[in-house]
């Protein structure tokens, strides 16, 4: 089969690899359709040490395809929790100690689940939906979670700042859970697709609840910034930064993190698609065979958010 393989920062080659073969509980997947996103653009430049850590790697995670032993459309999350580890047994599913190795090669033919993301995390496909967005459903999950780790309540002002689709599918999580949403960011035709993701286009400043999802140092501070005394500020984008310890303690401010999905999120965020009630095919922007990604990976073009990547 063809598939996309990882030698290293910048370097993505179109090889041929060999059909993966299941054994009983896997389950293997002709794919229909991957999608790019922001983590495979950054470990295309700089690589991975947790999804790329033996190379050549495979590559690509979001996908929608074919189970080939049912003939039915499936989507996967890229990981599955084990039940039984202490955080599992806290009900803090998404710090399971048994995660890794994370689901990578979804930019190939083929792709081969295995049996112990295929139990908890693969789920049938609407016939109603597009392959497309159904694609969407572990970032949308890690939204969904998100949104659950920043404790909305309704009626409170919520600004996201960065409005990649990363961010656009928070501001529509945040307004689903009834927030009134200020989208933050610089890009004009970004900003122009806010008010169809549940959110208006503005500063953000004194918001109860600021959602940092750029992933840069300055966009950290700049949460901090604009958060009102006493709010919270979610840290979804990773990233090393230094926080301003005046606001943190005289102003009481929280502060959080929110990492990856759960079994229940990835089941939310594929009923969230399906429902309609946000233009998810808006995030899809572009679209590209296998041997297209590296140079769509190298030089995005304008207004690219999510590429669709045909095998």
């Amino acid at each position: 089969m063809k598939a996309l393989r990882f030698h290293g920062p910048g370097d993505l080659r179109l090889e041929e690899a060999p059909k993966p073969e299941p054994v009983p509980g896997d389950v293997l997947v002709q794919v229909e359709v991957a999608l790019t996103d922001g983590t495979d653009a950054k470990a295309f430049r700089r690589g991975h040490p947790v999804l790329l850590d033996e190379l050549p790697s495979p590559f690509g995670h979001e996908f929608c395809g074919v189970d080939l032993a049912t003939g039915r459309r499936v989507v996967a999350a890229n990981s599955a929790p084990c039940g039984e580890c202490p955080p599992c047994r806290r009900r803090q599913e998404e710090l399971c100690e048994n995660l890794y190795p994370l689901l990578n090669g979804a930019y190939a033919e083929y792709l081969l689940v295995p049996e112990r993301i295929a139990k908890r995390n693969l789920l049938p496909v609407p016939d109603s939906l597009d392959s497309r967005v159904a694609a969407m459903v572990e970032p949308l999950a890690c939204c969904l979670h998100g949104i659950d780790r920043a404790e909305i309540q309704g009626g409170q002002t919520v600004a996201v700042l960065g409005l990649g689709p990363i961010g656009l599918m928070l501001c529509a999580a945040a307004r689903d859970a009834g927030a009134n949403v200020v989208a933050v960011g610089a890009r004009p035709e970004r900003r122009a697709l806010a008010p169809d993701f549940g959110a208006i286009p503005g500063d953000g400043k004194g918001a109860d609840i600021v959602i940092e999802a750029v992933g840069s140092e300055e966009a950290w501070h700049d949460a901090l910034e604009v958060v009102r005394p006493g709010g919270t500020v979610l840290f979804f984008g990773g990233r090393e930064a230094g926080v301003d310890t005046f606001r943190l303690h005289y102003e009481e401010l929280t502060l959080r993190g929110a990492f990856h999905h759960t079994p229940a999120k990835v089941r939310a965020a594929l009923a969230f698609l399906a429902s309609g009630a946000y233009p998810w095919g808006r995030l899809v922007t572009h679209e590209v065979g296998l041997e297209g990604v590296a140079g769509l990976l190298n030089d995005p073009p304008p207004h690219y958010l999510k590429a669709a990547v045909r095998p």
